[in-house]
């Protein structure tokens, strides 16, 4: 009677492995958005796309109105030599032409016949328009083209940040998974491992076992005692890595709680298809970074080559007396254009060029190398790709054949379970096929939780986040 009850402890044991202690789960999701928000490498990403935004808005702050005034007075033995000065408002516009509107003023006994202006000072409207360079493309268009480019190259690093937070944070949660129900297994074994020597002893005080059997028992409890000790500190370390990973929305270490417990590594992974992840791999965010590059490169290389134009700019100005542009005339609108007016035109153009076709040649440069730079980075990409897709498949692999194991292995303990009753195995027999059960088992979880951090892998190198 005593031996059937004992040999209850061996039938459940394998059952009670598998139950989960009660506690608050902490999906791969939740600890995973938590990171996302909080984390310092994603809050650096937040920041990368703020700069771009800022950049962008530098970039059009040159196409911003200004105002300007200035004025000069000279005074000497009593006289006023002359006094001159304008105020007025100048705007650069994103087609070319820079609109100018001023006001002018002047006066002095010895002011410069040029500078004669209508005795109530005199408004004027003006454009300068560049003819050749800067026609359709200058500096400041440069400027903004680039800066708009660099909003997709921008988001792509902050992509990569958090890609690569994705990864780390991710994979150690398989690692905390792991390290969890290894030290849930132990556990429950040391804990029926004394159950079983404590009804060893009984029964060796009832004469149904000899004395060697309770020894072998005690030696499998002190067994157990050393797994559990390991696994203890195998989670303690997971727990460690994990917490690193953990903040709160005010920038301080987030707070970590004992009853959290992980989701079971025997989770089903994502479905992932060889094809569908080398169609998403276009969308690496480090193959978006280079093509975004290389679009501001070529945005500069466009400068680059405007450069080698001369320089030709002219400039018209209405002139009116006072604020009126038609003063005395029959036909103002004719009086407007031919009457009242200043122009000029400006050139210039180096003999030689060797600054400029430097500067093209080197954007060239620039343009090559960054694009042999992205054909390597996407060849590595492949490269990787298909190595962590072998891994995945041979992780699965090793589920299935853990999982066979484990079968077997309590095949081999139900049996022996028999024969023990029948009165044909040994405390020692039974004892080891329970612990050859024990590793199978931990087997099988060390490759679930690899299976899952094989598919955390190819999500991550397709760019997910």
């Amino acid at each position: 009677m005593f031996k059937q009850f004992f040999l209850i402890g061996w039938i459940i044991w394998p059952l009670a492995l598998l139950a989960q202690p009660e506690g608050e789960t902490l999906t791969r999701e939740i600890f995973w958005e938590q990171v996302r928000q909080y984390h310092p490498l994603a809050r650096q990403a937040l920041l990368l796309e703020e700069t771009a935004r800022q950049e962008l808005r530098y970039a059009r702050g040159a196409f911003d109105p200004q105002l300007f005034a200035a004025q000069e007075q000279k005074t000497f033995d009593g006289k006023d030599y002359f006094t001159h000065g304008t105020a007025g408002v100048k705007m650069a516009t994103l087609w070319g032409p820079v609109l100018k509107a001023q006001y002018d003023w002047t006066d002095g006994v010895y002011l410069n016949p040029e500078l004669q202006l209508p005795a109530g000072g005199q408004a004027v409207l003006g454009v300068e328009l560049p003819l050749l360079r800067g026609l359709f493309f200058d500096n400041y268009r440069s400027g903004l083209r680039q800066a708009e480019a660099g909003i997709d190259a921008r988001a792509a690093q902050a992509r990569s940040l958090r890609n690569a937070l994705f990864l780390e944070s991710n994979k150690t949660y398989w690692d905390w998974a792991w390290a969890y129900q290894a030290r849930q297994q132990t556990t429950q074994a040391l804990r029926y491992s004394q159950e079983r020597l404590a009804g060893l002893r009984e029964g060796y005080r009832q004469g149904d076992y000899p004395a060697v059997d309770t020894l072998e028992a005690f030696l499998q409890v002190q067994s157990w005692q050393m797994e559990r000790q390991e696994a203890e500190i195998l989670l303690n370390h997971a727990v460690a890595q994990l917490q690193a990973f953990l903040w709160n929305a005010d920038g301080q270490a987030g707070s970590w709680r004992p009853d959290w417990q992980p989701v079971h590594p025997a989770l089903q992974p994502p479905q992932l298809e060889l094809d569908s992840l080398r169609a998403r791999l276009e969308r690496h965010p480090a193959l978006r970074a280079y093509e975004a590059k290389l679009l501001q490169l070529q945005i500069e290389r466009r400068w680059k080559a405007e450069l080698l134009k001369p320089e030709l700019t002219v400039s018209f100005n209405l002139l009116g007396d006072q604020f009126d542009f038609t003063p005395g005339a029959d036909d103002g609108l004719r009086a407007l254009v031919t009457d009242n007016y200043k122009w000029g035109v400006r050139f210039s153009f180096p003999l030689l060029l060797r600054k400029e076709r430097a500067g093209l040649a080197l954007a060239d440069l620039k343009i090559s190398e960054t694009t042999w730079q992205l054909n390597q980075k996407r060849q590595e990409l492949e490269a990787k790709l298909l190595g962590y897709w072998q891994e995945y498949q041979l992780r699965r692999d090793q589920v299935d054949l853990a999982g066979e194991m484990v079968a077997n292995y309590q095949t081999l303990l139900q049996v022996e379970q028999t024969k023990f009753q029948l009165g044909e195995s040994s405390v020692f027999l039974l004892n080891s096929r329970q612990q050859k059960l024990l590793e199978a088992q931990l087997k099988l979880l060390k490759a679930q939780a690899e299976l899952q951090k094989a598919a955390v892998s190819l999500q991550w190198i397709v760019g997910e986040e």
